[in-house]
């Protein structure tokens, strides 16, 4: 049986999407495997379930993908280094995954639809890695217009230049991951490269998410491409998209449920 170690972060409100994140997740992701939840956040539980490990940590880890490009860009730094510092944050538990064949990293607002995930249909077992067409930046959208938000700022060490650029591929920072290992030369990799970039005094346009589509350009033949099924914005319609969707990624109802109220 396959060992699964599922990543979760979420700092003040943003923990109370992880009920509904725990119990479709256990019950219809890869259900014929052995999965194991890491939880990161400052909040509390009363009971927690013998399939996940509780770790505190201080700063926020919520953001991810936002564009700060502003005329506040050093007030916003301050307010984004805690998302900036996920992969440092990863790196606490380095030990307690080797015993596990993959790591998986799914944003905290998402949850998984009523419909069995296998782990065929999610892992590649010939690629180390694996990560998701981000789906508003990919022909699967109804008003896709081939824009795709690469950092192009030769000072961040993000940067995927228009001659670089492989394919018409941006990964959503939402879902990624990889085989125990070798995930953690990515995280590690891109936990340094984001410490030099802020020692620069440079944001990445999308922070991490800028980050690890560099990565993924540098070892493209290493990465198992996910559809944009596994990440479909759940304020769309799904309409809109030309798939079914399987995971939902920031629920139309997102701010009842930071308040508390859903």
């Amino acid at each position: 049986m396959k060992k699964i170690a599922i990543a979760f972060t979420g700092t003040g409100k943003y923990l109370n999407f992880f009920p509904r994140y725990y119990e479709t997740f256990s019950e219809f992701f890869a259900p014929d495997c052995e999965k194991h939840f890491f939880v990161f956040t400052d909040g509390e539980a009363d009971e927690i379930p013998d399939d996940v490990t509780w770790v505190q940590i201080e700063e926020n880890q919520n953001i991810t993908g936002a564009d700060y490009r502003d005329a506040n860009w050093h007030k916003l730094m301050s307010m984004t280094i805690g998302g900036l510092r996920r992969f440092e944050t990863l790196l606490t538990i380095k030990e307690q995954l080797k015993d596990f064949d993959w790591f998986v990293f799914l944003d905290g607002d998402m949850y998984c639809c009523d419909k069995v995930v296998t782990y065929e249909e999610f892992f590649n077992e010939d690629k180390d890695y694996f990560g998701i067409q981000h789906p508003t930046f990919s022909k699967h959208w109804s008003e896709d217009n081939g824009r795709r938000p690469f950092e192009r700022n030769k000072r961040s060490l993000s940067a995927v230049t228009k001659q670089e650029q492989l394919d018409d591929i941006y990964l959503q920072g939402c879902v990624w991951g990889g085989k125990v290992p070798a995930v953690f030369e990515l995280i590690e990799e891109l936990d340094a490269r984001i410490k030099t970039d802020i020692e620069n005094d440079v944001m990445a346009v999308a922070h991490d998410e800028s980050h690890l589509n560099r990565y993924r350009f540098e070892n493209s033949e290493l990465f198992h491409i996910l559809s944009p099924a596994f990440a479909k914005p759940g304020n769309y319609p799904t309409k809109e998209f030309d798939f079914e969707p399987k995971f939902i990624h920031s629920p139309k109802n997102k701010k009842k449920i930071l308040e508390g109220k859903a």
